[in-house]
């Protein structure tokens, strides 16, 4: 899952070329799209490799959405940004591992430990298994429902970047959309997060995640 098309037609080539005695049942951009297909009996994956930054929803929440309802899926997240900056949000989410984009084989190779119970012995890697975060993510659902759905789904792709340092012109050009319109969403964000500044919208935001 990728929302860059492009992405999506490289990651089924790098599949094909280093796993192919496995097959593609599907490619998706959207991510509640995502969550169907991995809920439905007839298009779960064995293992899905996920990208950490999307439009419209977070690679980490789409993992948490997935794991809180399925202990079995595969979920290899993948970034083309530094790894430290959506680790752990996506380890806490229920991803099994988060790995660059720009080391193909090693993705692979990730994805078949994964689906034979092994855990390679590296720190980009979760200690916890795929049981464990199933477990810990579904009883955080029945607790506390509402930190899944805090914020919409551009809410959240919106203070993603802001998280990530982007000016508000910035993700306007990023989002096709205006300056005003992200001043917008901002607002809505920080009357949700309970904040009134860009600094303490990031730490609640984070500390929304766990991080």
């Amino acid at each position: 899952m990728d929302n860059d098309a492009l992405a999506l037609e490289a990651l089924q080539y790098v599949v094909r070329t280093y796993l192919p005695q496995s097959e593609v049942i599907w490619k998706e951009t959207d991510g509640n799209r995502a969550v169907s297909l991995c809920s439905a009996p007839a298009t779960k994956p064995d293992a899905l490799i996920i990208d950490a930054s999307l439009e419209g929803m977070t690679g980490s929440e789409v993992c948490r959405r997935i794991r809180a309802n399925d202990a079995e899926i595969i979920l290899v997240g993948v970034t083309s940004f530094i790894l430290a900056r959506f680790h752990d949000a996506m380890l806490d989410g229920g991803a099994q591992c988060l790995l660059p984009k720009d080391r193909p084989q090693a993705i692979c190779q990730a994805v078949m430990a994964l689906c034979e119970c092994r855990i390679p012995a590296d720190g980009r890697f979760s200690t916890e298994s795929a049981a464990e975060a199933h477990r810990r993510l579904s009883e955080e659902q029945q607790v506390a429902p509402l930190r899944m759905v805090m914020l919409s789904p551009r809410e959240e792709e919106v203070m993603t970047w802001i998280d990530l340092g982007k000016t508000t012109s910035w993700i306007a050009r990023r989002l096709n959309t205006s300056e005003s319109t992200i001043k917008t969403y901002a607002q809505r964000i920080y009357a949700k997060l309970g904040v009134r500044t860009k600094v303490e919208a990031i730490i609640a935001w984070r500390d929304r995640r766990g991080e």
